[in-house]
């Protein structure tokens, strides 16, 4: 399905800047293409080769250093079929951290569980799972995404002067 893999890939690509704004340095499993089929009537597919058949992409940082990053980017209806896939993969928590980044989209749509005041759920953010928490989701662990592109990494956080107010009364003081 073309749907589902563009979407796939708009999610890495969104996620991948997300750590590269931290500071990582991120590889992405790369697409090959195929010929299939008899010689009279062949036709190409697009394969995805995942980091051990399981991850999308690795990060990783050196000032200051982290361990690595093994990272599996989905949505949040897949996080069960993603966690059989990635589970089994050896990899040592002192070394690495497995992870699930579960994306979790769409136009902001208002609580239904509160009848009596609007709350909106969150919208727009990645919910990460880490193997070391037994696939248990935190709401600290959130990674809110933009509505544009991630910030690059050159850029530099803008010093904003604080402004300082005065207020005066305008009420008369009345003095005995």
């Amino acid at each position: 399905m073309a749907g589902t893999v563009a979407k796939g890939n708009r999610l890495q690509v969104m996620a991948r800047k997300l750590l590269e704004a931290d500071g990582y340095v991120v590889h992405t499993a790369v697409r090959s293409s195929q010929r299939v089929g008899p010689s009279w009537k062949p036709f190409w597919i697009s394969q995805t080769t995942d980091i051990f058949n399981a991850f999308d992409l690795i990060a990783t940082r050196i000032d200051p250093p982290r361990p690595l990053r093994f990272i599996q980017v989905t949505v949040i209806g897949n996080v069960s079929e993603r966690v059989k896939k990635v589970d089994p993969v050896p990899i040592n928590p002192a070394v690495a951290s497995v992870e699930i980044w579960a994306y979790v989209g769409g136009q902001k749509r208002l609580d239904r569980r509160y009848k009596d005041r609007k709350v909106w759920l969150p919208r727009n953010y990645f919910q990460m799972y880490f193997k070391e928490r037994n696939w248990e989701p935190d709401a600290m662990d959130r990674e809110f995404v933009r509505e544009g592109a991630a910030p690059a990494v050159s850029e530099k956080p803008v010093a904003v002067a604080p402004a300082i107010a005065i207020v005066r009364s305008r009420q008369k003081i009345k003095r005995a």
